[in-house]
């Protein structure tokens, strides 16, 4: 390789993943410099922390109740379905400091991007060679891998995950980046086979399955039957000596991730998912499991999956900020399945075109009966991809983070695909054409990724997090999201999807999520208070202040026999009672109740007695929907004289944003 060929592979290498890295960056600190983010206010985001401190105090279980509804119990003891890897990864953080639990999700999800992108480099640049028999560069080619590298690292469905750092996106980063790797080392080991690359195919194949099961399953069986098929070949010296290493690199990994799963579960691969939290307390997961025989998997999911992952029309453009969201409703069970759950998903082939021609290409090219032998050895690693999907094409789960499982598979095949369409062209007039058309394929998906990323992290934070995105679309669309915002005195009707509904004078400002398990969300909600003032002598007794609506949880002033008072909160599980206070020089004492959206509570606190308690400000119906919860005024003046007070019913601040979008669709002629 000369070295005007090295540094045309250089900058076509570091354009391309600056390119896509700048956008991939956006998702994952959600425009901001919080390295430490995390998901609805570490909602999940600190799991496998509880894993890997497991494992430092020697055991695989996990305290009881510390992944609420996720975790399995059997025979008294928690655990965690996952499979151990990005806890593994965390032990060298806590093995010497407890500073960083609960806050090591992003940077996880970061290092795993990082060895995404390291493999997709290595990848195409390897298949170049291969596929080209060459080791120079033109300028067109090193223009259409870079544009390759752009979409790969900022334009797939990792881009979207990276939006969420949690535990359900923080696996698919690490099983992205791992069967990435496993299917490069296998190609290498296929053409190319000596110890270093069987030793990183083994390393490869560990990762994959210790992080998802389903794509180590896929990788590990690939790697076994590629060991075996040299065994019995036997074409060259290299692959009599290799096999059995070959061979291991499989095995291992999957033996050892088989006696982990029988130690937790008493089954190969399977959890039993009737022992799950959520399956005791949801009566719609009790009875899929019983409509599908025991289990949420098989063949009658298969149609309804290929129509939410791989159709078409999977995407939704709108004419308000961000402009691509994921469809406006979750999909639609098709052939009578009975789905457990189902969330708005996005389509692999809407959101990711570039990759899916470009598999279309490599496929044709690869598995037809034409394909020279340097192309045919591809067919291995590109079924293995394929096999990745399987587990989700028969799962009766549906959300858009599933989606990601189709990435390895198109990033290979895109791969290929480049480097044969950069062949194809090499040296013809129509090459900056076609780049042209690639670069608008690859700048769509990034955008895209990066659209339902913003839009999807907003609206699980909530709080000041929701109240930016909001701002943002009415500074990009102001006329658009003006036709959103409805006026309401309440949220009983299901609302469209993406509808600002105001209720009352700019009392709360909610956000139509177009899901059914969390149909509105609130934006923002004024604040109220109650007055207390002197009337007479004090008396024991109880006075009700406030209600969260559709609960019964209660604030409530008290007058205790000693006739000092109290604020207490009441509800199912209990009352607390806060610290006694006295009338105040200037005449009264004021509960606030405060709607911490981020954080789904009240803060209730009190002049002159300071912090009261929290409250819940949703609720959960019987089907395990949530909904928010607004605050119900008890304060009756005849209850208060018994005690010897009156109470004054108090409003909060006004709330801008509110009254901005309330003007712009008054003027706009809003409903």
């Amino acid at each position: 390789m000369t070295d005007p060929d090295r540094l045309r592979r250089v900058i076509s290498t570091s354009v391309g993943l600056t390119l896509g890295g700048v956008v991939h960056l956006l998702a994952l600190f959600n425009v901001s410099r919080d390295l430490d983010r995390t998901a609805t206010s570490g909602f999940f985001s600190g799991v496998y922390e509880v894993q890997a401190r497991a494992f430092l105090d020697g055991h695989i279980a996990v305290p009881d109740g510390s992944l609420a509804i996720e975790g399995f119990v059997r025979d008294g003891s928690t655990y965690m379905y996952f499979p151990p890897w990005p806890a593994l990864v965390r032990l060298p953080v806590l093995m010497t400091t407890h500073e960083f639990d609960g806050r090591l999700t992003l940077l996880s999800m970061a290092l795993a991007w990082i060895v995404f992108v390291v493999f997709a480099a290595k990848l195409v640049w390897w298949l170049h060679e291969r596929l080209t028999s060459r080791t120079s560069t033109t300028r067109g080619e090193g223009v259409l891998i870079a544009i390759f590298l752009a979409a790969a690292s900022g334009g797939t469905f990792m881009t979207f995950d990276a939006s969420l750092p949690w535990v359900y996106h923080e696996v698919y980063a690490w099983a992205i980046a791992a069967s990435l790797g496993a299917l490069y080392w296998l190609l290498r080991v296929i053409t190319a086979p000596d110890w270093h690359a069987v030793r990183w195919l083994g390393a490869m194949c560990f990762v994959a399955i210790a992080t998802r099961a389903t794509s180590g399953w896929a990788l590990c069986l690939t790697a076994l039957a590629v060991g075996v098929w040299f065994a019995l070949r036997r074409a060259t010296p290299e692959h009599r000596r290799l096999w059995w290493g070959i061979v291991l690199a499989g095995a291992v990994p999957l033996a050892l991730s088989i006696a982990y799963n029988l130690y937790k579960f008493d089954h190969v691969y399977m959890f039993p998912l009737q022992d799950q939290v959520w399956t005791q307390v949801n009566a719609h997961r009790r009875e899929a499991l019983e409509v599908n025989g025991g289990a949420i998997t098989g063949p009658q999911f298969f149609t309804t999956a290929f129509h939410a992952y791989l159709w078409p029309t999977g995407i939704r453009f709108v004419d308000y900020f961000p402009w691509i969201t994921l469809p406006a409703r979750p999909p639609e069970a098709l052939d009578g399945a009975f789905v457990d759950q189902a969330y708005r998903t996005g389509s692999a082939t809407a959101f990711m075109p570039l990759f899916m021609l470009l598999q279309v290409v490599s496929t044709i090219v690869v598995f037809g009966p034409w394909a020279p032998p340097r192309a045919r050895v591809l067919r291995v690693p590109m079924v293995a991809a394929v096999l990745i999907t399987g587990g989700v094409m028969g799962y009766g789960y549906f959300a858009a983070r599933y989606a990601s499982e189709f990435v390895p598979a198109l990033v290979l095949g895109g791969a290929i695909g480049t480097v044969l369409v950069a062949d194809a062209l090499r040296g013809r007039r129509v090459l900056p054409l076609a780049a042209g058309v690639v670069a608008v394929l690859a700048t769509f998906s990034m955008a895209a990724q990066l659209a339902i990323g913003l839009s999807t992290a907003a609206v699980h934070a909530r709080g000041q997090v929701l109240e930016r995105y909001v701002a943002w679309q009415r500074d990009l669309s102001p006329r658009a999201q003006a036709a959103l915002v409805t006026f309401s005195d309440s949220l009983d009707d299901d609302g469209r999807t993406d509808e600002l509904r105001i209720v009352g004078d700019c009392d709360a400002l909610y956000l139509n999520t177009g899901d059914a398990y969390e149909p509105w969300t609130t934006v923002q909600m004024r604040g109220e208070a109650a007055r207390i003032r002197p009337a007479g002598r004090l008396r024991p007794g109880r006075v009700p202040l406030f209600r969260i609506t559709g609960t019964q949880d209660t604030a409530v002033l008290e007058v205790t026999r000693e006739r000092d008072m109290r604020f207490v909160l009441s509800g199912p599980d209990g009352e607390y009672g806060a610290n006694t206070f006295e009338f105040p020089p200037n005449g009264y004492a004021d509960l606030n109740l405060r709607n911490l959206t981020q954080y789904g509570f009240y803060e209730i606190s009190a002049e002159p007695s300071g912090p009261v308690g929290f409250l819940r400000s949703t609720r959960t119906d019987d089907d395990w929907h949530t909904h928010p919860a607004g605050l119900t005024w008890l304060g009756n003046a005849a209850a208060a004289r018994k005690v010897g007070v009156s109470v004054e019913h108090l409003e909060g601040l006004d709330m801008p944003l509110c009254e901005e979008l309330a003007a712009d669709a008054a003027a706009a002629g809003g409903s």
